[in-house]
């Protein structure tokens, strides 16, 4: 950890990991590093969770109180990984309750864990894992919406690299563009509908074109 360190600092790195995976993990992590309050408090011990070192942890599916609040202190990312979490057993991260607190959150397809690296397909997962945590472990957090979820696709992942995932001025125009008309429909759909058939449908339509910093780059 010492030489991540300064590896950090000597190329000016950000820095990601995993953070409250699972229980055993957490357990681990007690274990190797037993002075530290929490699991997200190990990183800091080094200078790798936030501050002047950009971070991303991802999962965060049982992150206590105190390592909710380093994390939004220090400016700490969470990179949600819905499908990810689903594959493994770990559990159901409380999307919805880090949202609310305020915390740097989007999503991710952790491939190693996950089937599909398309975001569509993650936005799916973290509305039907929000609903079953909803359903089983608390009704007082309402599942996400289209709406966030499509944030966090988007502005709230973007945001770790400054004015990007959105279409607002001063940002970089990042944009996929797609053509849905191949979903059909038999009434006119609002584009909330149609962005809704795109996430449940996997994207399920023609790419027309994508644009990296006002790049086309397909």
């Amino acid at each position: 950890m010492e030489q991540l360190f300064v590896l950090q600092q000597t190329y000016s790195l950000p820095v990601q990991s995993h953070l409250s995976e699972n229980l055993s993990e957490i357990d681990w992590v007690k274990e190797l590093q037993p002075e530290a309050s929490c699991y997200g408090d190990a990183y800091r011990m080094f200078g790798l969770f936030g501050g002047d070192c950009p971070t991303i942890m991802a999962h965060c599916v049982y992150s206590s109180e105190e390592e909710v609040r380093m994390m939004k202190e220090q400016g700490v990312f969470i990179a949600h990984c819905p499908e990810s979490n689903a594959n493994l057993a770990s559990g159901i991260a409380p999307a919805r309750s880090y949202l609310s607190q305020g915390l740097k959150m989007g999503l991710g397809t952790d491939v190693a864990a996950g089937s599909s690296l398309s975001m569509f397909r993650a936005m799916a997962m973290a509305i039907q894992c929000s609903k079953l945590r909803w359903r089983l472990v608390d009704q007082s957090q309402a599942p996400l919406s289209v709406e966030e979820v499509f944030y966090l696709a988007t502005k709230g992942g973007g945001e770790f690299f400054g004015n990007a995932g959105s279409l607002e001025a001063g940002y970089e125009f990042d944009a996929v563009i797609i053509d849905d008309r191949k979903i059909r429909h038999p009434h006119p759909l609002s584009a909330r509908e149609r962005l809704e058939r795109l996430i449940y449908l996997d994207g399920d339509a023609k790419v027309e074109a994508k644009y990296v910093k006002g790049k086309q780059v397909i």
